[in-house]
């Protein structure tokens, strides 16, 4: 093997313990609905921070699939003393109607307390490693 290879391996099991030690938050890209901004496999970071605007990405559990989806937040509505969120995914193809639509979150939007975090990015890019989150399919981590 090559530097660059035991370079990158211990790249892969230095994220992978530092997600599991709660250094790092992780999520793995299941799908194309994100297409061209995450592609399915890929694994990417969000902090845990709730409160999301328009235009930023989300993590949020969807209550009518028992799931967690990675969509775009599109509209924010003020419920309140909370938020509710509008997302659909970027692929215009897979995804052409907002989740209320179709029927991933409810017809007001997903609630503040179903959104588990924000995707970081830096200069208005996303941060993501593709291929990485297979891993995670696989195993179901």
């Amino acid at each position: 093997m090559r530097k660059r290879d035991f370079a990158f391996i211990f790249l892969i099991v230095l994220v992978y313990l530092a997600a599991f030690s709660g250094i790092l938050n992780l999520a793995t890209v299941d799908g194309v609905s994100m297409y061209p901004v995450f592609q399915n496999g890929a694994l990417t970071f969000y902090s845990k921070d709730s409160l999301a605007s328009t235009g930023n990405v989300v993590i949020y559990y969807s209550p009518q699939y028992g799931t967690y989806i990675i969509h775009r937040v599109i509209r924010v509505y003020d419920l309140g003393d909370e938020r509710a969120y509008v997302t659909q995914g970027v692929d215009k193809i897979t995804n052409p109607l907002p989740d209320t639509t179709s029927g991933y979150e409810p017809g007001y939007g997903i609630p503040q307390n179903y959104v588990q975090g924000v995707v970081i990015q830096f200069d208005g890019v996303m941060i993501s490693i593709p291929y990485l989150g297979y891993l995670s399919l696989i195993f179901r981590l």
